[in-house]
């Protein structure tokens, strides 16, 4: 599993093992971001119903860095293959470089509104 991992990683980094800097690595991760991102962001939020959420990124203890909010309007398949893409990356970069966090588990949010045009993650009931 860990050697699926670090061949995904560099499928999607861009380096292989002897040639990529921790620097390297991160650019490649900093890249498929921006495009997930910029996905997320490319459609006003100004109507609720057609947003949703998803869990981004992969914390070195497991489970994801955060959520985000993405609208229905845009290619979701090719969104969360993105989403998905990113996970796997960034946890093959957490074994690859050692990294470590605080192995706190974020919230999951119940919803979105909008507001000003923004989605809005909300929490509880």
């Amino acid at each position: 599993m860990k050697t699926l991992l670090y061949l995904l990683a560099f499928a999607v980094l861009g380096c292989t093992d002897d040639q990529a800097t921790q620097e390297d690595d991160q650019a490649g991760l900093d890249r498929l971001w921006a495009e997930i991102h910029t996905m997320a962001e490319s459609v006003a939020c100004t109507d609720a119903e057609e947003w949703d959420f998803t869990p981004v990124g992969s914390k070195a203890c497991g489970g994801p860095v955060k959520y985000l909010a993405y609208s229905e309007r845009i290619d979701t398949v090719k969104f969360l293959s993105l989403v998905d893409e990113h996970r796997d990356a960034q946890e093959a970069f957490n074994i690859k470089w050692g990294v470590y966090s605080d192995c706190s588990t974020p919230q999951a949010p119940t919803g979105v509104v909008c507001e000003e045009g923004v989605p809005v993650l909300i929490y509880g009931q």
